[in-house]
C-alpha cells in the first residue's frame, strides 16, 4: 500500500494519551504512510497545569475550526484531515468515519492510496 503523496496529505489530530492515537499513528508509521501529527492535547506532557504549550494550543484551535468547518464529521479523535491539491478537504475520525484503526487504514487504502 503507497499512499498518493503526490495528490494527498494526510494530518492526524489526536490527543497525546489517547490510546486509539498512539494506535493509529503507530500503524501509520509501520506502513510507512507519510503523516503529519499535530497534537490537540490542550497541556503538553512535563508541562504544568498552569502552562500551555503555545504549539499544541495553536492545533487545538485549528481542531476547533475544523469542527465548526464540518460539522457532524467530528466526533471524538484521533481525526484525519486529508487535504488534496486544490486545498480541498476531507474529515474522518473515529466513531464518526471509522471505529478502530483498521477501519481507518480501510479509507485510506481505499480511496487515497495507489
Amino acid at each position: 500500500m503507497k499512499f498518493n503523496t503526490e495528490k494527498y496529505k494526510l494530518t492526524v489530530m489526536a490527543e497525546d494519551m489517547c490510546p486509539d492515537c498512539i494506535e493509529l499513528k503507530k500503524k501509520l508509521e509501520e506502513l510507512k504512510i507519510p503523516f503529519v501529527h499535530k497534537s490537540i492535547s490542550a497541556k503538553g506532557i512535563g508541562v504544568s497545569n498552569t502552562e500551555v504549550d503555545k504549539e499544541k494550543a495553536a492545533n487545538r484551535w485549528e481542531f476547533i475550526d475544523l469542527s465548526r468547518d464540518f460539522p457532524g464529521k467530528i466526533k471524538f479523535s484521533p481525526v484525519l484531515v486529508l487535504e488534496n491539491t486544490e486545498g480541498e478537504k476531507e474529515i474522518f475520525s473515529l466513531d464518526g468515519a471509522f471505529k478502530n484503526t483498521e477501519e481507518a487504514i480501510g479509507i485510506l487504502k481505499d480511496n487515497y492510496c495507489l
